[in-house]
């Protein structure tokens, strides 16, 4: 009994985490250590450890966020480094 409420536990979880694309609406769609930056799931400042300080800061393309992730596009189309 224990092995199925384990289970259902994990796919609950599971269904609410945040897809690969990272897009977001607010902080509750992002996973455990991110929050919702102008539409993209972004590693929170007290959870990027060693990070360059870019972490949700805007850019263009990956290149832009060496040392904080990669760029993610929002829904609207505005790219910010998540840090992961």
């Amino acid at each position: 009994m224990k092995k199925i409420l384990i289970i259902g536990l994990i796919a609950t979880a599971a269904l609410f985490a945040k897809d690969k694309d990272g897009k977001c609406f607010s902080d509750s769609e992002c996973s455990f250590g991110q929050e919702c930056t102008s539409g993209v799931c972004t590693k929170k400042k007290e959870f990027d450890y060693g990070g360059s300080g870019k972490t949700g800061k805007e850019c263009n393309i990956d290149a832009d966020c060496i040392g904080s992730g990669k760029c993610v596009k929002s829904i609207s189309g505005q790219g910010r480094c998540t840090g992961n």
